[in-house]
């Protein structure tokens, strides 16, 4: 009979979270400047309403609403942070990537790379499809091409535009919509084991075998998660073009959509880099895995025995 605590069996979910609520209260409390308060009135005066101007309070006066036309209401609250961001990534993003590659450094000298011992070279075991490499191989690509081409929009002010920059542009947008069915296909194996899904032949034969421990499990959802927030933020940015007569009404929206689109955009590209991490650097042979879908029998039984039982009807 299994007696551990409530703590050992979430241990990986707990520490997450506090670890997350950690990093989230430094950046909202120190590195940005807006009005929390009237962001989150904001947010729930959408879901209660379906109000999207912004206006939570009549105008006072005349020049009051002449504002919120002109401007879109609040504009303190959002605006300055928008324009703040927009040059201070510009300056300081790779500290980001440094300190991200940083993390990594740590965790391969501490823990090394995970090597199995292989005598029977030619004893390999069919773990992943062609579907299931496709996925994960064209998830990888298109989110790497839309962080870069993503860059390319936020490094705006400095590249001057141009042919380059309207390329990239219309590539960004054109590999986001790419991106959906791809990340539909990447939700069903994220969730493959959280109940949600009915186990059956077919499906088996279609998604990842194993059960994932929890921190991949963690590593999964948050990239779904980011990824979910990337799309629907990203394709009401590219949908909405407010104009004389619809600005006031969209444009508080439109700033709304661009805090979730680059908060997402900075998450999902540290599970990206974790996610490239574990499988070209932290355990050897994983790439050639992932490649011809193959994997030495020895390899699964020292380092993935859960897979190896789940594809051999052990795990049940």
């Amino acid at each position: 009979m299994n007696n551990s605590s409530f703590y050992e069996r979430n241990k990986a979910y707990i520490l997450t979270f506090l670890g997350l609520s950690l990093v989230g209260f430094i950046f909202l409390e120190f590195l940005m400047v807006i009005d929390w308060d009237y962001f989150m009135r904001y947010k729930l005066a959408i879901l209660l309403t379906g109000n999207l101007d912004g206006v939570l309070t009549p105008p006072s006066s005349t020049y009051e609403a002449m504002v919120n036309k002109a401007f879109g209401p609040g504009y303190e609250a959002f605006a300055p942070e928008i324009i703040r961001a927009s040059n201070e990534r510009q300056l300081f993003i790779w500290w980001v990537f440094v300190a991200e590659i940083a993390l990594f450094c740590f965790m391969y000298v501490k823990y090394g790379r995970q090597e199995a011992v292989i005598t029977r070279p030619d004893d390999q075991v069919q773990v992943f499809s062609l579907f299931q490499r496709f996925v994960m191989i064209a998830n990888v690509l298109i989110v790497i091409t839309l962080i870069i081409t993503g860059f390319n929009i936020t490094w705006g002010l400095r590249s001057g535009g141009g042919d380059i920059a309207f390329f990239l542009r219309g590539l960004h947008e054109v590999t986001g919509i790419a991106w959906f069915p791809i990340w539909l296909l990447m939700s069903i194996i994220a969730f493959k084991d959280a109940k949600l899904l009915v186990k059956n032949s077919l499906t088996n034969k279609f998604i990842l075998p194993g059960k994932y421990k929890p921190m991949k499990r963690i590593i999964y959802f948050f990239f779904v998660i980011m990824g979910g927030g990337l799309l629907v933020s990203g394709f009401l940015i590219w949908f909405l073009h407010p104009d004389a007569f619809t600005h006031g009404e969209f444009i508080q929206f439109k700033r709304l959509l661009l805090y979730i689109h680059f908060g997402s955009s900075v998450m999902i590209m540290f599970f990206m880099m974790d996610f490239v991490y574990s499988v070209a650097v932290a355990v050897k042979g994983n790439i050639q895995g992932i490649i011809t879908g193959k994997y030495p029998r020895e390899h699964l039984e020292q380092l993935a025995p859960d897979v190896l039982a789940d594809i051999e009807g052990k795990g049940k």
